[in-house]
């Protein structure tokens, strides 16, 4: 049984996951990546994405990365058919057009599942995706037998159905025919405002002149707005057209009966065809998050222990996804890049600086994009940048008070820090967005040192903004804390938007007074009234900050020429590879024609031996000799250490070309000994020296 306060604490996470998903504008997000979606199902999964176990959202972004490439090779899947099979508010009966809706699905999923098979090797993730989503095929032949392409349902769907519709098909031709019939008439003629056969309910009628109705017997059925003209249903076809009346009111219901097993059909079948809704919904949206990570720059960020990704979060050249709608909206100029580390040298940053300086704006980047990766989705940040799966987001930004809690703007931030200290690991992320305010300065720091030093104490990673002293020293008495500044003009009191880490930053807040006309004795009284601490510790926080500045600009320098080299070490690691193979390539090339040469040369050598016959004795064996020294020369020529190692490797059941026959055979036997294969060529077996076998085949 659950205790009081364990249920409450639950309720506090619950309540603080949603309200730092709220705070973070995830859902805006979402809308941003929906809109590159293509179907009704694809922008609902989406809208609809949180957070994922560890393994399914690696998945998720080696997916987005796998859409990437296909983009890029121009190789990606039609969605033509991809629609929400099962919307919300479905009735127990589908009409034609939801079973044309559904016949689509099913069709569409069993030609995705084809396209990611054929490309197991190049998308890996993709092909396991749809691998696993459920076989809708034998759903799809039973729809087919019932209906058409667009959903009307087919004649031979029931036998009772063929009959009505060739009755139908029957009654209609006589209907026309006997109206036909009766406007040949020239007396009916004669009294027509028309000559054409209008419909009123369904009934073939003829527009009369209303004052020459009584010559044309049949049933009134309208009259035209002028009063001109009656319409009238000629008798000829009356019964006629009972009887076809008749016919298509069987054939509706014997449609409805027959819509309503197939619905019965198709949703007792619903978590089927649910689970491949599932699959090839995440494949659009690893679609749709491969789209807008090209419109934006973005891309899937690394977790820490992939090739080359940092321990800890580490944003590179980081945007806000939002401003960057702006921008493309027009709404703002520019995006200035956040750079910003955590959870390496240091679990916890605390930023400081003025107001509008980007303090805040930083935090919400690092919660968001920690959400975004969460649920598989790309980041706009530059290449290197790591992100960690972390288990959840804990967030206290802004001054939104429990107005429904009654409680005040203090009250809820302590209720979110709260959340946070109970619920928070060494594996999540804590924002705490200017800790200690909205309460008296002394008070608010001693307890915002106490929140700290805890979060601190378990190793929790810990992002804080700040304008109370006290915290700014935080970082110098803690050595897993560290202190970090929003860049701010004090010529122009504009907001630079980066962070500069190893140093506090000042509130400037007398700054900004002067530069806007407040008198200058009420500035100068306000700097003779602020109470400062001891000389020395200014003078020595002030040799920290400028000590920690420059540490930190040789730091980022060393880091950019780190991957500088790395990228440089990658160029030529690749060119050194593209050089082997060309290199091996080429010795191929010269073995080849080495080895063809020699055998053009032995098959002259033999010829030179059939003509020996022909010589004087006193001369023959001299030629032999020399001609058996030549064939020495010949054979040794032959045996570089590459053919060396292709002959050691013979055996039974290699494969090898025969030039003297122009045929690729399998080796039956190696008589190392003699220096000779025995090789298999149809039904024959044939010897040949080691000289005659290569691995290349001539042309």
């Amino acid at each position: 049984m659950v205790q009081e306060g364990e249920g409450g604490s639950a309720e506090r996470a619950r309540d603080g996951e949603r309200f730092a998903a709220r705070v973070l504008e995830f859902d805006g997000v979402l809308r941003l990546v929906a809109e590159h979606a293509s179907s009704s199902l694809g922008k609902r999964c989406v809208r609809e994405l949180g957070p994922r176990g560890d393994s399914d959202a690696r998945a998720a972004l080696s997916r987005c990365r796998e859409m990437t490439d296909c983009m890029l090779r121009e190789d990606e899947p039609g969605l033509a058919g991809v629609n929400d099979p099962f919307p919300d508010g479905i009735p127990g009966r589908l009409d034609e057009e939801r079973i044309a809706a559904v016949r689509d699905f099913l069709d569409a999923t069993i030609r995705l599942k084809r396209w990611a098979a054929a490309r197991a090797e190049e998308l890996p993730e993709c092909a396991k995706l749809m691998a696993a989503a459920p076989d809708t095929s034998f759903l799809l032949e039973r729809v087919d037998r019932v209906v058409d392409d667009r959903g009307r349902v087919k004649a031979s769907a029931s036998g009772k159905l063929g009959r009505l519709r060739a009755a139908m098909t029957s009654l209609n031709g006589r209907v026309e025919s006997a109206i036909r019939e009766v406007t040949s008439r020239s007396d009916v003629r004669a009294c027509l405002s028309d000559g054409g056969v209008h419909r009123r309910a369904g009934r073939p009628v003829l527009a009369v002149k209303a004052k020459m109705s009584g010559r044309v017997k049949g049933l009134v059925h309208d009259r035209s707005q002028s009063g001109e003209s009656v319409f009238i249903e000629p008798r000829e076809v009356i019964e006629l057209g009972n009887r076809l009346a008749e016919a298509r009111a069987d054939e509706r219901r014997e449609v409805e009966r027959i819509l309503i097993e197939l619905s019965r059909d198709l949703l007792a079948e619903k978590s089927l065809v649910d689970g491949a809704a599932l699959r090839v919904g995440e494949l659009e949206v690893a679609m749709a998050s491969a789209h807008w990570a090209k419109a934006v720059d973005a891309l899937p960020a690394r977790q820490p222990g992939d090739d080359g990704a940092s321990n800890g979060l580490l944003l590179r050249a980081a945007r806000h996804p939002l401003l960057i709608a702006q921008v493309q909206s027009g709404d703002i100029d520019a995006v200035v890049p956040i750079d910003l580390r955590l959870g390496v040298e240091f679990d916890m940053l605390l930023i400081t600086g003025p107001n509008t300086g980007g303090k805040t704006l930083a935090l919400k980047t690092a919660g968001l994009f920690a959400l975004m990766t969460r649920a598989g989705l790309p980041v706009p940040a530059d290449d290197g940048t790591t992100v960690p799966l972390y288990d959840r987001v804990c967030a206290d930004i802004g001054d939104e008070q429990e107005i429904r809690q009654n409680l005040s703007t203090f009250a809820s931030h302590l209720v979110r820090v709260t959340a946070a200290l109970e619920n928070a690991t060494p594996d999540s992320l804590v924002l705490l967005d200017e800790l200690g305010g909205g309460t008296d300065p002394d008070e608010g720091g001693a307890l915002g040192t106490a929140v700290l030093e805890r979060l601190l104490a378990t190793r929790v990673p810990t992002l804080v903004s700040t304008h109370i002293g006290k915290l700014k020293e935080f970082a110098y008495r803690h050595a897993r804390a560290e202190n970090a500044c929003a860049e701010f003009d004090h010529e122009t009191l504009r907001p630079k938007y980066r962070l500069m880490v190893g140093t506090p930053g000042e509130s400037c807040a007398l700054i900004i007074a002067r530069r806007v006309g407040l008198s200058a004795s009420v500035c100068n009284v306000a700097k003779e009234r602020l109470v400062r601490r001891e000389g020395e510790l200014d003078e020595l926080m002030g040799d920290v900050r400028t000590a920690r500045v420059a540490a930190e600009a040789t730091r980022k320098g060393a880091e950019e020429e780190l991957s500088k080299a790395r990228a440089k070490l990658s160029e030529v690691t690749e060119k050194e590879r593209a050089l082997e193979e060309r290199a091996e390539q080429l010795e191929r090339e010269a073995q080849k024609g080495i080895e063809e040469r020699l055998r053009d040369a032995m098959r002259t050598l033999e010829r030179g031996r059939a003509l020996l016959d022909q010589i004087p004795k006193e001369s023959r064996r001299e030629m032999e000799e020399t001609l058996t020294r030549l064939e020495d020369e010949l054979t040794g020529a032959s045996l570089t250490e590459r053919r060396e190692a292709f002959i050691a490797t013979l055996g039974k059941g290699s494969l090898v070309f025969l030039p003297r026959y122009r045929q690729r055979v399998i080796v039956h036997k190696v008589d190392r000994e003699k220096r000779q294969v025995v090789a298999k060529m149809g039904s024959m077996k044939v010897k040949v020296s080691f000289d005659e076998v290569t691995p290349y085949e001539s042309l």
